[in-house]
C-alpha cells in the first residue's frame, strides 16, 4: 500500500494552500475533502440564473494593479492562475441618528446620520479622509499606519523563531503595543473617539470588538486593506479553490473528494494514517489538517490519544461568532436601484463594543450590505444585480428555535435585514428580487463542520491572539508530524490568513522531509 510523504484533511483554503506547497516541493501528497467540490467556504452556487459568493466580502493584500500584494504574490508562487478584480476604496460607514442624538446630518440618501463616511485607499488620503471628517486626528492615524509597516517586519521576524532575541531589538515599540487592545493604543496615539469608531470599522472581519482585539493584529488587517485596496476573483472565490486543485494535480498530488476523514489511526503515540468514511485506510508521514481542532479531536481520536495540552487548550479558548447572509438576485441594476457602493457597513451604533453587545441576539440593526456588480460588472446577467446582505451574531442564537419553526424564522430574519438596508440607504429592495437563499448558522455547521457554524475559529483575545499564537506555534500542535492550519490558527479568519497558515504549516513539513533526506 503507497504511503504519503503527507496527507491534507480538508480542502479549505488553508488545506488548499498546504497541499499546494508540499506537492509543489515534490511530496507525496494526498489532499481529502468530505465534500464534492473544494473550497469549503470558498466556493459559489446558482440560483435560477445568478451565480453567488458564498463568503468572500473583499481579499486584502491583493495589490494594485501596478503593484501586487502578499496574496498575489502568494498565487504566483504557487503559479495559481486567478483573473482578479481590484478596488480601489475599503468601506462605507452608515450610522443613522437615533433619538437623543445631537451631531446628526442628512446624507445624500436623504437619511438623518450621525455619520456617514466612504474611506479612500492609501495611508496618506484615509489619515486625510478622517481628518475631514473628524478634526484632530490626522496625526494619530498616520501614526498607527507607521505602526502597520514596522508591524510587518516584526511578524517576519516572528516567523524566524531562531532570530527572535536579536530580531526584537529592532522593534521596541512593537513590544510595548503587544498586550494592548485597540481602544489602549489609539488612546495612547491620542485618536479622538469618532474617529476611533471609524478607524475599527472592520472590527467584525475578526469578529472581536475594540476593547478585546489586539491592536497589532487589527492594524495588520487594516493595513492590508487600506494600502492598494482589494480585489475579488472573476469567476468568483471558487477560482481560488480551482486554481489551486489544478496546481496540485499538474504537481502530481492527489485529491481524493467525497472522502471524509473518521478516524486517525495512532501507533506508538503519533498520528501514522486515517480511516476514510469508515472503511478505507491510507497512511502517511506527516498531517496537516484544516478542520476545527474541536471537532477533530472529539470525533477522530481515541481520549486516550488527545494530548493534554490540547485539552487545556480546548477547554481555555472561545468560539468566535457567527454569521447570517441573505443572497438576492435582482432584476434590476444597481443604478436603478440606487446603489453606489460595494461595501456599506450599517450600524445602530459607531462603537464596537456596543455594536459587539447587540449581535448577540437578531434584529440588532447591524448589517454589512455587499454588490458584487459594483467591482464585476458582468457577474450578473445584464440589467440586474447581485447583492449579499451580512449580519453576525454571537453565542447559539437557535437553541430556541423548533425545527417545524425553522422556515419562517429564517424568512423573518432576512426581512429584517433587507429593512435595515433600506432605511439606512433609503432605497427599495424588496420589490425587485428574483432570487434569494438564506444561511443562517446552521447552514455554515454543516459545510463547514465547525462548532455553530462559527467560520471565525476561536475568539482572538488578547492573551490568545496573533502574536501569542505565532510563537506558540509549534507548542501549540498536537505531536510533531501533525500540524493544524485555518482560521482556528494564528491569524484567526479570513482568506489570506487561511492561504498563509497552510502555506506555514506545509512548508514546515517540507523542511522536515529535507532534514530526513526527502
Amino acid at each position: 500500500m503507497k504511503k504519503y510523504d503527507v496527507i491534507v484533511i480538508g480542502a479549505g483554503n488553508g488545506g488548499l494552500a498546504a497541499a499546494t506547497t508540499c506537492a509543489r516541493a515534490g511530496l507525496s501528497t494526498l489532499l481529502l475533502e468530505r465534500h464534492n467540490i473544494p473550497g469549503g467556504s470558498a466556493s459559489s452556487f446558482v440560483r435560477g440564473r445568478f451565480e453567488f459568493e458564498p463568503s468572500l466580502h473583499e481579499l486584502a493584500g491583493v495589490g494594485a494593479k501596478d503593484k501586487s500584494g502578499q496574496v498575489e504574490d502568494m498565487f504566483r508562487r504557487f503559479e495559481g492562475d486567478v483573473e482578479w478584480y481590484r478596488h480601489d476604496s475599503t468601506f462605507r460607514l452608515v450610522v443613522p441618528a437615533k433619538e437623543g442624538d445631537t451631531d446628526t446630518f442628512v446624507n445624500e440618501n436623504g437619511v438623518e446620520v450621525s455619520i456617514d463616511v466612504r474611506m479612500p485607499v492609501g495611508f496618506e488620503n484615509f489619515a486625510r479622509k478622517l481628518e475631514e471628517v473628524v478634526p484632530g486626528s490626522y496625526e494619530s492615524c498616520i501614526k498607527a499606519f507607521d505602526l502597520s509597516i514596522r508591524m510587518f517586519k516584526a511578524l517576519d521576524a516572528l516567523d524566524a523563531p531562531a532570530k527572535l532575541p536579536a530580531s526584537f531589538k529592532d522593534f521596541p515599540d512593537i513590544l510595548r503595543m503587544v498586550s494592548h487592545n485597540i481602544t489602549e493604543a489609539l488612546d495612547a496615539l491620542g485618536m479622538p473617539k469618532k474617529a476611533q469608531d471609524i478607524f475599527n470599522t472592520y472590527w467584525c472581519y475578526l469578529g472581536v470588538p475594540a476593547s478585546r482585539l489586539d491592536f497589532l493584529y487589527y492594524l495588520a488587517m487594516l493595513h492590508s486593506y487600506v494600502q492598494h485596496g482589494t480585489g475579488v476573483p472573476h469567476l468568483r472565490s471558487h477560482e481560488l479553490s480551482l486554481a489551486l486543485d489544478k496546481v496540485i494535480r499538474d504537481n502530481g498530488g492527489d485529491i481524493w473528494y467525497n472522502s471524509e476523514v473518521t478516524k486517525v489511526i495512532m501507533e506508538n503515540g503519533k498520528p501514522v494514517g486515517v480511516v476514510i468514511n469508515g472503511e478505507k485506510e491510507v497512511y502517511g508521514k506527516y498531517f496537516i489538517c484544516n478542520s476545527y481542532p474541536y471537532a477533530v479531536f472529539r470525533d477522530l481520536f481515541d481520549e486516550k490519544d488527545i494530548p493534554e495540552k490540547q485539552l487545556k487548550m480546548l477547554n481555555a479558548r472561545e468560539t468566535s461568532v457567527t454569521l447570517t447572509t441573505v443572497y438576492l438576485g435582482m432584476n434590476v441594476t444597481k443604478e436603478e436601484l440606487g446603489i453606489k457602493d460595494y461595501s456599506v457597513f450599517i450600524a445602530p451604533v459607531s462603537d464596537s463594543d456596543e455594536q459587539f453587545k447587540l449581535v448577540t441576539e437578531y434584529n440588532s440593526g447591524y448589517c454589512i450590505i455587499n454588490c458584487l456588480n459594483e467591482i464585476i460588472p458582468d457577474c450578473t446577467p445584464e440589467g440586474t444585480c447581485q447583492l449579499f446582505l451580512t449580519t453576525m451574531t454571537s453565542g447559539d442564537v437557535m437553541k430556541d428555535v423548533k425545527p417545524q419553526d425553522y422556515k419562517k424564522f429564517k424568512t423573518e430574519i432576512a426581512k429584517d435585514m433587507i429593512e435595515t438596508c433600506e432605511k439606512a440607504l433609503n432605497i427599495s429592495i424588496t420589490p425587485y428580487i428574483e432570487e434569494i437563499e438564506i444561511a443562517l448558522p446552521p447552514t455554515f455547521a454543516r459545510y463547514l463542520n465547525t462548532p455553530l457554524g462559527t467560520p471565525y475559529g476561536y475568539m482572538l483575545d488578547k492573551w490568545d491572539s496573533m502574536i501569542p499564537r505565532t510563537v506558540q506555534y509549534l507548542n501549540d500542535q498536537p505531536f510533531d508530524n501533525f500540524f493544524f492550519c485555518g482560521a482556528t490558527q494564528e491569524r484567526g479568519d479570513g482568506y489570506s490568513c487561511a492561504y498563509y497558515t497552510g502555506e506555514k504549516a506545509g512548508g514546515l513539513v517540507v523542511k522536515a522531509m529535507k532534514k530526513e533526506g526527502k
